[in-house]
């Protein structure tokens, strides 16, 4: 299946599995650099609208949160159809970028035609959380593996919120790899 297809597949099955106040959009801009000019001000005109070419850079889904009148993104998704070495790099590090500017931020790769996890990828990651081989996942079983997907990315999200944006504090932290074959 052709990249922009998939990407307009998921995105259906996503807005299908989707309740608010979470939306999803197909090439949104995100930020990757927020900075001070001279006047110690920030010099992007406005920081809810990235425009790409001006500290942003476009993202095949994005999965928002609307909070108060502001489109707060909690998953990003990258789709290729096959995955090289180059392609597990340049991902990473926009992954690493991105997550500068929105810490609670949750990205992956989604490849179409691959059946299977590339060994490289786990020589070469270093930002992404999730990697999907969804070759055998285009029909009747998208919509059950974006709903999980979905569900325990923003679970995740939600979590890092709790670190970033609470005033909690906390006494245990773990992270854990989660290795599997889909249903």
């Amino acid at each position: 299946m052709k990249e922009s297809t998939f990407i307009n597949v998921f995105a259906k099955s996503a807005s299908i599995v989707l309740k608010p106040p979470f939306l999803v959009k197909v090439k949104p801009n995100l930020l990757y650099e927020l900075y001070l000019n001279k006047k110690l001000e920030v010099p992007i005109k406005d920081v809810k609208v990235p425009k790409r070419g001006n500290s942003a850079f476009q993202v095949d889904c994005c999965i928002y949160e609307a909070v108060q009148n502001v489109e707060f993104p909690r998953l990003v998704l990258e789709f290729k159809t096959k995955i090289t070495t180059h392609d597990i790099l340049t991902y990473s590090a926009k992954a690493g970028k991105h997550k500068l500017i929105y810490p609670v931020l949750r990205y992956g790769l989604v490849a179409s035609e691959l059946a299977e996890i590339p060994y490289r990828f786990f020589t070469h990651n270093e930002h992404l959380d999730f990697f999907i081989a969804a070759k055998d996942y285009k029909t009747t079983k998208l919509e059950a593996l974006c709903k999980n997907l979905i569900k325990s990315e923003l679970f995740i999200s939600n979590e890092l919120e709790k670190i970033y944006f609470g005033n909690k504090r906390f006494n245990f932290y773990q992270s854990f790899v989660n290795l599997k074959n889909l249903e």
